[in-house]
C-alpha cells in the first residue's frame, strides 16, 4: 500500500506539471510516449503479438495519433496518413509473414494503436480547449473520487458482485457509491471554480456529467480487466509501481474522456448558442 500512495503522489504531481505549468506540446509528448506503452501492453503483455516488425510499427502508430490529434477541432489529414499508413504496413505485415501475424492480431493491433489513443487523446483535446487544464483537472478528479469511493464503499457495506469473473473485489454498492461521490465532487469543483476562479460552467451538466462520466469510468475499468482476464494476467505493465501498466492507470478516463469533450466542446456550445 505504501509504494502505492507513494506512486500516486508523485505521478498526480507530475500530472498538475504538465498540465498547469509546461507548454502543451511537452503534455503531448508525454501523452505519445503513453500510448506507445500502451501499444505494447495490449499487444505484447497479453501474448496476442509476437515481438516483429508489426508490433513496433503498432507502437509508432499508437504514438504518433496524440500528436496529429491534439488540437480541438483537429485537421485530420495527419491522422487520416497515421492510420492510412499503418493500416497498409499492417496487412504488409500479414502478406509478406502470414504465419506470424494473423487477421484477429491485425484487428487487435488496430483498436490497440489507432482507436484507444485517440480515445486517450481527448485528454489533450480539452487541455488545448478554452479553460482547458481546468476542464481538464475537473475529468480526472471524477474517475478519482469514484475509484477511491467505490473501493472504500465496497470495503464497508459490499454485498453484492458486480462483475464477479471481471473484477472479483468490485460491487454494486461499492460502484453506486462511487458514482454518488463523483457526483458531490463534480458539484463542490465547479462551485470553487466559479468563486474563485472566475471559470463559467453551469452547475446541472457538471453533475449529469459526474453521473455519466463516472459510470463511464467503471465501465472503462471493467472494459480493460476483461482483455486481462482472457489474457490471464494480473497487470499490463510496471510502469507505475503499486499501480501496474498505463491502462491499469489510465482505464477509467478512457472512457470519460471522451465524453467530457463531447460535452463540453461541442454538445453545450451549440445548445447555448
Amino acid at each position: 500500500m505504501k509504494q502505492r500512495v507513494v506512486t500516486a503522489v508523485i505521478a498526480i504531481a507530475l500530472f498538475v506539471v504538465l498540465l498547469f505549468f509546461l507548454p502543451t506540446w511537452v503534455l503531448t509528448i508525454a501523452w505519445g510516449a503513453l500510448c506507445a506503452v500502451g501499444v505494447w501492453e495490449l499487444l505484447y503483455a497479453t501474448h496476442s503479438v509476437p515481438r516483429h516488425l508489426f508490433l513496433y510499427l503498432s507502437c509508432a502508430a499508437g504514438f504518433a495519433v496524440p500528436l496529429t490529434v491534439a488540437q480541438p477541432r483537429p485537421d485530420l489529414f495527419w491522422f487520416l496518413l497515421v492510420a492510412g499508413a499503418y493500416m497498409v504496413a499492417a496487412f504488409a505485415c500479414a502478406v509478406i509473414d502470414h504465419k506470424s501475424i494473423t487477421y484477429d492480431m491485425i484487428g487487435k493491433g488496430f483498436l490497440a494503436a489507432i482507436i484507444l489513443p485517440l480515445m486517450f487523446s481527448a485528454v489533450l483535446r480539452i487541455r488545448n480547449g478554452e479553460n482547458g487544464a481546468l476542464l481538464v483537472l475537473m475529468s480526472w478528479i471524477t474517475v478519482w473520487v469514484c475509484d477511491s469511493a467505490a473501493m472504500f464503499v465496497g470495503k464497508a457495506m459490499g454485498k453484492h458482485k458486480l462483475a464477479p469473473y471481471v473484477s472479483p473485489k468490485k460491487t454494486v454498492e461499492g460502484s453506486l457509491g462511487g458514482l454518488i461521490f463523483a457526483v458531490i465532487a463534480c458539484g463542490i469543483y465547479v462551485l470553487v471554480m466559479r468563486k474563485y476562479f472566475g471559470l463559467e460552467m453551469a452547475l446541472l451538466p457538471a453533475l449529469i456529467f459526474g453521473a455519466i462520466g463516472s459510470s463511464l469510468g467503471q465501465l472503462g475499468d471493467l472494459s480493460l480487466s476483461v482483455i486481462k482476464r482472457g489474457a490471464g494476467i494480473k497487470d499490463y505493465g510496471k510502469l507505475f509501481p503499486g499501480h501496474g501498466g498505463v491502462w491499469d492507470r489510465f482505464d477509467s478516463i478512457l472512457f470519460a474522456a471522451p465524453l467530457f469533450e463531447l460535452v463540453y466542446q461541442h454538445i453545450l456550445p451549440r445548445l447555448m448558442g
